[in-house]
């Protein structure tokens, strides 16, 4: 990769980066802290986007850029994730052994190794239900997470449920 820096008096600075991909991203710092950003796309003489931050803007979408408020996962790391974990919607049945029963009460970590993650009732999702407070009911999806193995001991403990 590549970058030039220009100044451009009266105005501000100009960066161009050379993209891996081919073509260029230019940024454009204005001395008022106004960021303006062209792509410009290989061969092509005008930008094919652009569009305009605030000084305010352009820090957060700098923030994001950088890492700072996500890290990703590298690809071996999520390859090897994928492998071993399983996320599965579970709707639980009328005559399900879970139904009026909270999370804490069936120990359904401890002898499965499932995590339930979510409840979606009635169309509106709760997340990280609370173990001891949040019953079980009738037609609620959980949302729960584990490998396979443990999924279907968490389904044959279910008994009334399908994925």
């Amino acid at each position: 990769m590549r970058i030039k820096e220009t100044e451009l008096p009266g105005v501000g600075k100009k960066y161009v980066i050379e993209l891996e991909e081919g073509g260029e991203l230019t940024l454009i710092i204005h001395n008022t802290g106004r960021r303006e950003l062209y792509l410009i796309e290989e061969e092509d003489e005008e930008p094919s986007c652009v569009f305009s931050l605030t000084e305010e803007e352009a820090r957060e979408l700098g923030f994001l850029l950088a890492g700072t408020t996500y890290q990703t996962v590298g690809t071996g790391k999520m390859e090897m994730l994928l492998k071993e974990i399983v996320m599965e919607w579970v709707k639980v049945g009328e005559n399900s052994q879970f139904v009026g029963k909270t999370i804490a009460e069936l120990e359904i970590r401890r002898k499965t190794g499932v995590s339930v993650i979510a409840i979606i009732r009635d169309g509106a999702v709760i997340p990280s239900p609370d173990p001891y407070k949040e019953k079980i009911l009738a037609g609620d999806t959980l949302i729960v997470v584990g490998t396979r193995e443990q999924l279907l001991k968490f389904l044959d403990m279910c008994g009334d449920c399908r994925t």
